[in-house]
């Protein structure tokens, strides 16, 4: 059985309810080139997130940070 977004990172959207379509601004490594950047060709392809960083709803458009949605999913 698949886990689901809300029951693996325990957040959810705090207006809809939904799980799916959560985007957080993480800071990730680049590679820089002419043509522009590509996070692919980075030697160290690490990401990282806070419970401080944005966090935005696809489904409905709500804004928050991460802690709004974590609260919203489950976690205190």
């Amino acid at each position: 059985m698949t886990q689901s977004v809300k029951e693996i990172w325990g957040i959810a959207c705090p207006k809809c309810g939904d799980c799916l379509r959560i985007d957080v601004s993480a800071n990730i490594w680049v590679r820089l080139s002419p043509d522009g950047s590509d996070p692919y060709e980075a030697r160290n392809q690490d990401h990282e997130w806070s419970a401080d960083s944005p966090a935005f709803c696809g489904t409905c458009g709500h804004y928050g940070t991460v802690t709004t949605f974590g609260k919203a999913g489950g976690r205190s």
